[in-house]
């Protein structure tokens, strides 16, 4: 009940940027929180998280050790996965002459699993395309410590 009278308080700066938070599991000292709406795919999701929510409970509640982000259940991370990814940007890369491929994908059970892509063309040395690609994936399979490397 503390906890989640301490998150009203924070909720209208979320609501005011299109998300929310809930309360996931409160397992002992550790409590894992349910970012929605716009927080739930933001980039700076993990600093709302960590400066904000978590600064907030702890300082209040020091019981409190540590505020973990629940995240949504994604699709499995596989080949034909990362395809549909891929196959929303190849039109784009193409004008440019360029291409892309999923050369592998490791560790999909690990706490750290990598996704390995090959870009050729043009747009390849561009990083605001290997950002917004990483993004996509990173959007789509919602899964902590996903890794985009490039070959």
């Amino acid at each position: 009940d503390n906890v989640d009278m301490i998150l009203d308080e924070m909720r209208p700066y979320l609501i005011q940027d299109g998300g929310n938070v809930s309360i996931d599991e409160i397992d002992g000292p550790v409590v894992r929180l349910q970012l929605e709406g716009a927080c739930g795919t933001c980039p700076s999701s993990t600093q709302t998280m960590k400066m904000g929510l978590e600064r907030g409970l702890r300082e209040r509640i020091p019981e409190i050790q540590e505020v973990i982000q629940a995240m949504p259940e994604g699709p499995d991370l596989t080949q034909d996965e990362v395809e549909v990814i891929l196959d929303g940007v190849r039109p784009f890369l193409q004008v440019a002459g360029g291409s892309i491929e999923c050369e592998s994908i490791t560790g999909e059970k690990s706490v750290q699993p990598s996704i390995n892509l090959k870009m050729a063309g043009s747009s390849a040395s561009l990083n605001s395309v290997k950002l917004e690609i990483s993004q996509r994936l990173q959007r789509h399979f919602m899964m902590a410590g996903l890794q985009v490397e490039w070959l």
